[in-house]
């Protein structure tokens, strides 16, 4: 096989794996849903938060439900920034976490390590 060749296989790979890699660290956004007075959004905790991104209203209630599917020690607990929110995610159930966001701007949460990452942000 020539040098060339060698070459640009290597090249396909790296794209490929690069475009991967862009797919996984995608944010991926969402809106609460709002009924009765209270915002709601169900956030898959399996690898990554997923989604990452919630919008929500200021000033209603916010629920915020952690579907942990996993037991890496890494996603065990969830750290709301400013908020004083910390909260144990058993594995395999799914943790409910309650606040009222009561001014506009974004709340970032994370795992303990902060491999994990989302915000909230707060219209």
């Amino acid at each position: 096989m020539q040098t060339i060749q060698i070459i640009g296989y290597v090249l396909i790979l790296v794209v490929i794996g690069l475009f991967f890699l862009w797919l996984r660290f995608q944010r991926k956004q969402e809106r609460a849903l709002e009924q009765g007075g209270v915002q709601e959004a169900t956030i898959l905790v399996k690898g990554a938060y997923d989604p990452n991104v919630i919008t929500v209203k200021k000033g209603i209630p916010l629920v915020l439900h952690f579907n942990r599917q996993e037991d890496a020690s890494c996603s065990r607990f969830v750290t709301f920034e400013g908020l004083n929110i910390r909260k144990d995610l058993k594995s395999f159930a799914v943790t409910d976490i309650t606040f009222t966001p009561n001014k506009t701007g974004e709340i970032a949460f994370t795992c303990d390590m902060g491999m994990y990452q989302g915000k909230i942000i707060v219209e």
